[in-house]
């Protein structure tokens, strides 16, 4: 077996405690922002990057205010009205955790913090997303469904879309109103319409099981990883893959598409926990990194840097895509 190439980490962060998942928000009005989640809290904070003719030379990280948490962090999503550019600022993000729940946090950093609790799945929420809108709420859950929250009408689920297997992620198409995609274990992807409340299109993996799916900033490129296979779809010609191939034997554990680049794709998986960039339109292997106990992974929204929890550190690499 051939020894691969592992490229160290162009940035490290160290943490008092295992980094349980991160996120950063994938807005561009809001693109600085991160939220970590380390056992009992959530630490909101900025990342930023000194650059220079495109290098990216240092790291400036900014703590700016930490949220009690009660339970293990199984997902996290940012609201897109989350600005530290108004006045007062606006931290609007949720947080699914290990009993079932879903956590709504809104703050201006100063006097003004509320606190939500979204209740009605019975089993692990495994994926959160909100609508380009900021109104609506989407979540699957290990209990095999989809379920909507009008987070600002109160906090009762208005629509839940019944699954065949676990769902396993949720996300939103991002120019047209209304349109979701939910991946789930079994292999089956469907798009839905939530106005009609109906499902309008479906591709099936042909393998199981699949861990993780993600919907490109071009939304026509639909990606998951299903028994360690990369699959990729064109939406508008959906009958067969355009891309298959082996990328983590035992499994993927995360995958992501970069919102800045709709050819790269990070993913994480078994064995080992092998960070790997992948290129869609030339087909190479771009880097190829290693974490040490999975806690999450994100891409930064405007440059080509992806960050992955590792056991008690944030790991950052600069993919160089010349």
């Amino acid at each position: 077996m051939e020894e691969t190439l592992v490229t160290p980490p162009t940035f490290k962060l160290d943490f008092a405690k295992k980094v349980q998942y991160v996120e950063w928000s994938p807005y561009e009005w809001s693109q600085y922002l991160i939220c970590i989640g380390l056992g009992e809290e959530i630490i909101i904070a900025t990342v930023k990057f000194q650059e220079d003719d495109d290098v990216v030379e240092d790291i400036i990280y900014t703590p700016l205010r930490t949220f009690h948490h009660d339970t293990r962090i199984h997902a996290i999503a940012w609201s897109p009205e989350s600005s530290l550019s108004v006045v007062p600022k606006i931290i609007s993000f949720c947080v699914a955790g290990a009993d079932y729940k879903i956590r709504l946090y809104n703050s201006d950093l100063g006097e003004t913090n509320t606190y939500a609790v979204l209740e009605g799945h019975t089993d692990y929420v495994n994926s959160i997303a909100y609508d380009p809108e900021g109104e609506l709420l989407a979540s699957v859950s290990d209990d095999h469904t989809c379920k909507l929250w009008p987070i600002k009408e109160g906090q009762n689920c208005i629509l839940t879309f019944y699954l065949t297997s676990p769902g396993m992620n949720v996300s939103w198409h991002s120019e047209e109103t209304g349109k979701l995609l939910v991946a789930e274990k079994n292999g089956v992807i469907r798009m839905y319409n939530v106005r009609s409340q109906q499902a309008i299109m479906s591709v099936d993996a042909g393998s199981i099981p699949l861990s993780t799916a993600d919907w490109g900033p071009n939304p026509l490129k639909v990606a998951c990883i299903a028994s360690g296979e990369l699959i990729v779809w064109d939406m508008s010609k959906p009958s067969r893959p355009i891309e298959t191939r082996t990328l983590h034997i035992e499994g993927g554990t995360m995958m992501k598409f970069s919102p800045s680049n709709e050819y790269l794709i990070a993913s994480i998986g078994r064995p080992d926990n092998f960070l790997k960039i992948t290129n869609l339109k030339n087909k190479q292997a771009v880097l190829c990194g290693r974490v040490r106990l999975f806690g999450g992974l994100t891409w930064h929204q405007r440059l080509p840097i992806v960050c992955a929890g590792s056991d008690r550190q944030l790991c950052f690499w600069k993919i160089n895509n010349k």
